[in-house]
């Protein structure tokens, strides 16, 4: 079978030839050691080189990077999904770029609102992230200038006219598509920031504009999608951390069941599944995802928040498929061939069973996951996914 056949069969609940496995994410650096030269397939570096190629005017040269070595890494560990996205269109403005404050700052401005965002590259942790913004200087009417800039777009249509923001992937799918499912990711959610959760408290209407813009731009994304090679969307956000839902579960239920099942109705009508992804502890979520919003799967599971495979088979296993969920945390990191090798076989022997399963981490291939311990993952299984699973 090829990738593509396992993983429609794990969408199905049907047992393919050997249970299908990839992952979501895998960094630069990992695939930079895999390929034996410098790649460009993901994570904050990428993030980080888009930008430096960008301001550099190397728009193309990213493209054919990425593009070449998002097939190449695919290729050469036979895995069976990959994600794509869109890059920067061929008519970016340099004007839109952020200003470069030193080898590792960037500052981004909104003429519009006049808020600012500054990111750092860390070489140590490989993390593009923010250290500074209007935000977290101001809060709330920071955010609210947002929320009304992006109001009066709602009432503007979706154009797709620029189409060179698909180049790469159009690409990686002439050349992957046949053989191997395409991944595209869409969807909603609260951000876990303070200024976003304390509007929800204080004026959450404002939040409810911007959940209505992210259902709208999810929505046209996903019809794009189809008409682009997908095969399933990797949706969801974040929305817990270890000890639990970050909210209160009834405020997902009221305020992003109604838009979910707004999202899957499109889904559903092109033949799409569509998987929730969110580390953290989210069983007290589990119920409005899986029985009453209906989503086709769950990834991002994360194990060292305590999420089992077994218990999410037994309850949901005919409903939903699993993608998860060797630990990236600790044994990916840290572990041996060995240790490797039986997480991989505990997971596999938890949920393979009668399909509906994909073997990935339990969240992504990060930047200090040793390039040679997903070598083995993906061996593992291959070693012990080949069905009919007999252990």
């Amino acid at each position: 079978m090829t990738g593509k056949q396992r993983v429609f069969a794990a969408f199905t609940h049907q047992e393919p030839d050997f249970a299908p496995v990839s992952d979501q994410l895998i960094v630069s650096r990992v695939a930079s050691e895999i390929l034996g030269r410098y790649a460009y397939t993901g994570g904050g570096e990428f993030a980080r080189d888009c930008v430096e190629l960008l301001l550099k005017g190397e728009r193309d040269l990213l493209v054919e990077r990425h593009t070449q070595d998002t097939i190449e890494i695919h290729q050469k560990l036979g895995l069976d999904f990959v994600r794509v996205g869109t890059v920067s269109s061929k008519n970016y403005s340099k004007e839109d770029l952020p200003e470069k404050l030193d080898e590792k700052t960037y500052l981004y401005k909104n003429r519009e609102t006049k808020n600012y965002h500054i990111y750092r590259f860390s070489p140590s942790s490989g993390q593009f992230f923010c250290i500074e913004s209007s935000f977290d200087r101001e809060g709330i009417p920071a955010l609210e200038r947002e929320i009304r800039q992006i109001e009066k777009k709602l009432k503007e249509p979706f154009d797709f006219s620029d189409q060179s923001i698909f180049e790469a992937w159009d690409r990686i799918t002439q050349t992957l598509g046949k053989t191997t499912a395409i991944a595209f990711s869409a969807g909603i959610a609260i951000p876990m920031q303070p200024v976003y959760l304390e509007c929800l408290a204080t004026k959450p209407q404002l939040i409810e504009i911007f959940l209505d813009y992210q259902t709208m731009h999810c929505i046209e994304f996903t019809k794009e999608a189809k008409k682009h090679g997908a095969d399933f969307i990797l949706g969801g956000g974040d929305c817990a951390t270890d000890h639990g839902p970050i909210y209160n579960p009834k405020i997902f239920k009221n305020m992003l069941g109604p838009r979910y099942s707004k999202i899957l109705k499109v889904c559903k009508s092109l033949n799409l599944p569509y998987v929730y992804r969110s580390d953290g502890n989210t069983k007290p979520l589990w119920k409005i995802w899986f029985e009453e919003i209906g989503f086709d799967g769950y990834a991002e599971i994360d194990k060292s928040a305590g999420m089992d495979l077994g218990e999410l088979k037994q309850l949901y296993g005919e409903k939903i498929t699993l993608i998860g969920n060797v630990d990236c945390a600790k044994t990916l990191v840290y572990g041996t061939k060995e240790e490797i090798e039986l997480e991989v076989k505990d997971c596999i022997r938890k949920a393979a069973k009668g399909g509906g399963f994909i073997l990935t981490s339990s969240n992504s291939i990060h930047y200090n996951i040793p390039a040679k311990n997903f070598c083995y993952m993906v061996e593992a299984a291959r070693k012990y996914g080949k069905y009919p699973i007999e252990f």
